[in-house]
């Protein structure tokens, strides 16, 4: 049984090896996405540690006077610092992502199961406990209802001016629950990667479904880049900083950059999903 297996593992190992390549050659779209998704995951651990800086100890940019100015044109002051105040949020949700964004990278490597198998068992358990922690400080931010529309436009209603596109209103939903949804699929893709590798051993489920949980997660990461292109593009449209320190533009831009950060690493991954799985992309066996 035990050799069994190994055998199982092993074959696995090198699938997940050469997921990458197509027909002998590299396929670009995994790479691009591997580039994609490191990028983002080191993009998160500097703004957690250096950016903002609400729930490290170490020197904040915040506490530079140019920092403060250039963040303030693109989100309220009291967005990024907020969870100073709250040890717990810090502890359960913040914190643990940075964690999860700095291991992400290298368990998604093709190659460093290959290498280094126990370091990859070793990082993947820490990697799930600290998603879930996610989804409890995830839990917390609700309760104490620090969610950005009910604290931090203080002269916007909070179900006003939610975005610059889509009616909530008219279509019978609310922002929260839109997120609420979405921690719920971060949950979801991290059991079922759990339980792929856990009790099936089946590895080219947990791949799939592991790349579907950092997807997930890092949503929030393209949510930060795409705030930027956003302000460029009012920027270029109308006049330079158009939208900048206008709280009617900086919240909806904030709630938008998060939909279609979360739709782009969505559906990324699922291209990436099928080039991987389907036969007509599928590596030859030697």
């Amino acid at each position: 049984m035990e050799l069994r297996v190994r055998l199982v593992d092993a074959t696995t190992t090198t699938t997940m090896t050469n997921v990458a390549t197509k027909r002998g050659r590299r396929d670009y779209v995994l790479v691009a996405g591997y580039l994609g998704a490191t990028s983002l995951c080191v993009l998160m651990v500097f703004w957690i540690w250096y950016a903002p800086g609400s729930c490290t100890p170490l020197r904040s940019a915040m506490d530079q006077g140019w920092y403060r100015q250039k963040s303030g044109a693109f989100v309220p002051l009291n967005l990024v610092t907020k969870y100073a105040k709250h040890f717990a949020v810090c502890a359960s949700h913040v914190l643990p992502a940075s964690g999860w964004c700095a291991i992400a990278p290298f368990q998604l490597h093709p190659s460093a199961r290959a290498k280094f198998p126990r370091a990859h068992r070793v990082l993947g358990r820490v990697f799930f406990a600290l998603g879930t922690s996610m989804i409890y400080g995830y839990w917390l931010i609700n309760r104490r209802g620090l969610h950005f529309h009910a604290t931090d436009f203080p002269t916007i209603s909070q179900n006003d001016k939610m975005s610059l596109w889509i009616d909530y209103a008219r279509l019978g939903v609310t922002f929260v629950q839109f997120e609420h949804a979405s921690a719920a699929w971060f949950f979801y893709t991290l059991s079922r990667a759990y339980v792929a590798v856990a009790f099936r051993r089946n590895f080219t489920e947990h791949r799939i479904w592991v790349w579907r949980h950092v997807a997930a997660g890092l949503s929030v990461a393209a949510q930060r880049v795409l705030i930027g292109v956003h302000h460029a593009l009012f920027s270029f449209l109308r006049h330079p900083g158009f939208s900048h320190g206008v709280p009617e533009l900086q919240k909806p831009i904030f709630a938008d950059s998060l939909i279609i950060g979360g739709a782009l690493c969505v559906f990324y991954c699922e291209w990436c999903v099928r080039r991987s799985t389907s036969s007509s992309f599928r590596p030859k066996r030697a």
